[in-house]
């Protein structure tokens, strides 16, 4: 009987603390101006810092985050931050297993992580334009094949002959 009453202050110690720390995420996502959580319920980050961290290496400022649409499993989130005067757009993606580029390139990644409701570091990859300042990342994903088609353009008309896309396993390293 003392065991289960010197346990029970420890639990509910515990239970507060977990809602504590869920309150204070959730009063910093409301202020935000973007969603760290996507449409479908997949989490890029824990805060806007952690963003910022794995993102700009904290040297810069996170604008908007916006979504393309994926399955549950699965998040591309396109990111565009300020660092050093200069705006950039980053696609992140987890939990994609197939990708297809430019030319019918396709490269196949293996899930490594089980959990399907937030990104893993190991999982992650980054898809970035370089050359114009108009260049972005974009495309379309099909639930049927699990494929996201990736492309870099400067408008939708196709117009990206001088855009250079960058797929790494880390956010691309901005030279200062």
């Amino acid at each position: 009987m003392k065991k289960r009453n010197l346990l029970l202050p420890f639990l509910l110690l515990f239970v507060i603390m977990i809602s504590c720390d869920n309150e204070i995420n959730s009063v910093e996502e409301e202020n935000l101006k973007y969603s760290l959580v996507s449409p479908d319920n997949f989490r890029i980050a824990n805060s806007e810092n952690e963003l910022n961290l794995k993102i700009t290496e904290g040297r810069g400022k996170i604008l908007d985050v916006s979504y393309i649409k994926t399955d549950k499993e699965s998040v591309v989130a396109l990111i565009k931050y300020f660092i050093n005067g200069e705006e950039f757009t980053t696609a992140l993606v987890s939990g994609i297993e197939n990708f297809k580029f430019p030319f019918n390139a396709i490269i196949k990644f293996n899930r490594l992580s089980n959990d399907s409701s937030e990104t893993n570091e190991s999982d992650d990859v980054y898809i970035s334009c370089v050359g114009s300042s108009c260049c972005a990342p974009g495309g379309s994903y099909d639930p049927g094949t699990r494929q996201f088609n990736f492309h870099c353009k400067c408008d939708e008309n196709g117009n990206n002959s001088s855009c250079i896309m960058r797929v790494g396993s880390k956010a691309p390293e901005i030279k200062e």
